[in-house]
Formats: structure tokens, C-alpha cells, sequence
């Protein structure tokens, strides 16, 4: 905030929100020490990042509205949501390319 990056770098947002979401992807698969990627992890992952996003999206909005006087922007929070949940769904096929690789050399 110091710098005002997120003034100056137009697309800063978008990766960090990106990037929180593939941390987040990984720290519940990290939590629920999942071994293998079945639909019912995957729907966990999934649900994981949907709390801490929506609960994150709460979080600014209340900011937004309390100290800064911005007005709610729906079009920045969905695109926040969406690209935190293409950073969680990212995870799942960075965490398949692990195990992979990992039954290959066992």
C-alpha cells in the first residue's frame, strides 16, 4: 500500500487474488491431508476456497464501506472470486503433477 502498486500495476489484483487462491487450494489440501485427488477432496478444495473467498469478499466490502466510502463494486468482487478459484483449481492440477511425479520415481 506504501508503493500504491495497486494503482500502478493495473493487473496486481488479479494475481494476488490468483495467487491467494492456489494457497488456499493447497493449504486445505495440506489440512486434510489428502493423499489422493477423488471428487469428493476435490469438492472439499473447492468448498475450502469458496468459504475463505466469500468470507474475504465480506471482509473488504465491510472495509470498503466503513473507511475508504467506496461504494460495493459486484463486477470487482466476482472477478476477484473467479480468479481466486481458477488460482484453487490451479492447486488441484499442480498437486496431481506432484503425485505423478512421485509415483513415477517410487
Amino acid at each position: 500500500m506504501k508503493f500504491h502498486w495497486y494503482l500502478s500495476i493495473w493487473w496486481l489484483d488479479m494475481l494476488m487474488h490468483f495467487l491467494g487462491g492456489f494457497w488456499i487450494g493447497l493449504a486445505t489440501i495440506w489440512v486434510f491431508s489428502l493423499k489422493n485427488l477423488f471428487l469428493n477432496s476435490i469438492f472439499k478444495i473447492l468448498l475450502g476456497f469458496l468459504i475463505i473467498g466469500i468470507g474475504w469478499e465480506m471482509f473488504e466490502t465491510l472495509i470498503d464501506k466503513s473507511i475508504t466510502q467506496n461504494p460495493f463494486n459486484l463486477l470487482d468482487a466476482l472477478s476477484d472470486l473467479c480468479f481466486g478459484l481458477s488460482g484453487a483449481v490451479f492447486s488441484i492440477f499442480y498437486f496431481l503433477k506432484i503425485m505423478t511425479k512421485k509415483d513415477i520415481k517410487v
